[in-house]
């Protein structure tokens, strides 16, 4: 099973002290991995289809970019063997510009049937994964929210397009849907781990879907509830602004 990464801070700041252990500790999804960040607004993705652990080793630009990406959210996927190794193209995040922002998604999951989804809306992701499938889909679904309803709130478009997504396609879902200033996770069959950092490690939230956490301090772990579609948490700098059960 592939595991995601994520960073929310106030402030522009590195993710040098957890991505390298995210990357060591999921050194059992040796085919490929990519980062995605913010500068300037603008979302920029480095992806790679070698492993991101071998030898020992934490993969060379994987670290370098740990140290060097400066960014209030930085997101990261390391792939299974069933999701990547083919093409860096393959890997996530993926990237699309809507509703006046440059997106980044990554997905860890299982979803069947969703491959047949064909979007009507530019720009598309030219490669036949189903995660890019998956956030087309979500796309589409909160451009049609926000153009009919203006007023409505993004995160609540999202519960509507999240609902929508689950009802058409039933599968497994844990995925990051980020712009430059807000942090959207949801789950509906992993847990995952959250930490709150302060001070020389910067005003920040890490998310991940490592079991453990990515080191010994104090991590939260939230899990999806029974007999619900799914929690989703929604995140601005260090903060957490909702964390609920999609009804």
């Amino acid at each position: 099973m592939c595991d995601i990464f994520a960073l929310c801070a106030g402030n522009n700041y590195t993710a040098q002290q957890y991505l390298p252990i995210f990357a060591e500790k999921g050194r059992r999804n040796m085919n490929g991995w990519g980062i995605g960040f913010y500068r300037d607004s603008r979302a920029f993705v480095e992806k790679s289809s070698e492993r991101v652990y071998d030898s020992e080793h934490v993969h060379e630009s994987f670290q370098r970019l740990a140290r060097v990406v400066d960014s209030r959210i930085i997101v990261s996927h390391i792939s299974c063997p069933l999701n990547g190794g083919r093409h860096s193209a393959y890997n996530h995040p993926f990237s699309l510009s809507f509703l006046d922002h440059v997106w980044l998604f990554v997905h860890v999951g299982l979803v069947k049937g969703i491959n047949s989804y064909q979007t009507a809306n530019e720009p598309r992701i030219d490669v036949d994964v189903y995660p890019a499938r998956v956030f087309e889909y979500l796309r589409d679904q909160l451009v049609s929210y926000m153009r009919f309803t203006p007023y409505e709130s993004l995160t609540r478009s999202l519960t509507k397009s999240i609902k929508n997504l689950i009802a058409d396609y039933p599968g497994y879902y844990a995925f990051f849907l980020a712009n430059e200033s807000v942090l959207f996770a949801f789950f509906n069959f992993r847990s995952l781990m959250l930490l709150r950092e302060s001070g020389s490690c910067g005003n920040s939230l890490v998310v991940t879907s490592i079991a453990e956490g990515l080191s010994d301090k104090g991590w939260a772990e939230v899990k999806p509830a029974d007999n619900t579609p799914g929690k989703l948490l929604v995140v601005a700098g260090p903060d957490v602004l909702y964390l609920g059960d999609l009804a």
